[in-house]
């Protein structure tokens, strides 16, 4: 009774207010409300509550302190006893503008990313276009090349050229030279190792002339009528040209002493880092002795020369030796006894002689 004698007194100061457009009225008066045990329950969970703002009905209405229900749903509630106001902020408003904020940067993330792709996909499309172009750059080159060659290399001696055929890029390009031994058979016996090396060399040179003098060249010379490989050859960039006979069917070779010289004059040779060019090579068939003279293509030559300790020298002269004897017995079919080595410098002024022992296989 105590209780409810209590809310009766707090209840009297309860601003029953007739609300107005401009103003409300105040008055008290004497009420009596019914105290149950009501429960308060947000979201799902109870809110705990004391004696002294526990809900309590009225009149059949029930009523909840203010303060109690706007804190129950996350609000700040302050009152303004000079204004007679109450005033709710919402907790979440913060809460939502801060979402808010998070929710216009992912967006904002997301234009950003759909314009990357929209980016990447036009810069696939254009190099795709661009390799597609100049795919087709590149295999008109080889066309125009493939008849420029066919024009200027349509014989190999006295045996027809039938076709010559590009594949590749200016990086690397793949050569397959056509002949008909079905027509050509003799004129294809009677020629030797260096008329076919020669016009290959020729070849070779012009394909890296138009495209580039570090293309890598590989191919094949065929024999169309048989479908047979004769000859295969590779040139990688600017190193020498390296030919392999596969035709002994068609031909022995008709290598001769003179032919292997011419083929070995032009060669190119290294000792340590000076590269020498082979300007003449002579072999004497009466004593079996080759003379092989060598000049250097670079101005210090003399200098790098004496800068390189004797045994260094010696390695590669022994192995220079070795590949010119190695191509007389293989292609000329003699067997040399010595091979007797000249370097010179640029200047023509003499750096040091050799003489290497075949058999032995090494310098004397």
């Amino acid at each position: 009774m105590k209780k409810k004698l209590l809310v009766l007194i707090l209840a009297s100061v309860f601003t029953l207010g007739l609300a107005t457009a401009g103003h409300a009225t105040v008055a008290s008066k004497q009420v009596k409300a019914v105290y149950n045990n009501i429960k308060l329950i947000v979201n799902g969970k109870a809110v705990s509550t004391s004696a002294a703002d526990e809900p309590f009905t009225l009149d059949g209405v029930t009523y909840v302190p203010l303060r109690l229900a706007g804190e129950s749903l996350g609000c700040d509630v302050n009152w303004d006893g000079t204004t007679k106001t109450i005033t709710l902020n919402s907790k979440s408003s913060v809460d939502t503008a801060i979402m808010k904020a998070q929710m216009t940067q992912k967006d904002q993330e997301i234009a950003d990313l759909k314009k990357q792709v929209t980016d990447l996909q036009r810069d696939l499309a254009d190099s795709e276009s661009s390799s597609s172009s100049s795919s087709s750059s590149d295999s008109d080159d080889l066309s125009d090349l493939e008849d420029e060659l066919e024009d200027d290399y349509d014989k190999i001696e006295d045996v027809a050229v039938d076709s010559i055929s590009l594949d590749g890029d200016e990086d690397q390009v793949d050569v397959d030279v056509e002949v008909d031994l079905g027509k050509y058979d003799d004129e294809w016996a009677d020629l030797s190792d260096s008329d076919i090396e020669n016009w290959l060399d020729d070849v070779v040179s012009d394909i890296q002339d138009e495209l580039s003098s570090s293309t890598d060249v590989d191919g094949k010379i065929i024999d169309n009528d048989e479908d047979d490989t004769l000859v295969t050859f590779s040139k990688d960039g600017k190193n020498d040209l390296k030919v392999t006979f596969k035709d002994d069917d068609y031909r022995d070779g008709g290598a001769d002493v003179t032919d292997v010289e011419d083929s070995l004059e032009d060669d190119t040779y290294s000792v340590g880092s000076i590269k020498f060019d082979v300007k003449t090579v002579d072999y004497n068939e009466s004593s079996d002795l080759i003379k092989a003279y060598l000049y250097a293509d670079t101005s210090d030559a003399y200098t790098k020369w004496f800068d390189m300790s004797n045994s260094a020298i010696e390695d590669d002269v022994e192995s220079i030796c070795d590949d010119i004897a190695q191509a007389f017995e293989d292609d000329a079919d003699v067997d040399p006894d010595t091979v007797r080595i000249y370097f010179y410098d640029d200047d023509d002024s003499d750096l040091d002689d050799f003489t290497y022992d075949v058999s032995r296989e090494r310098l004397d």
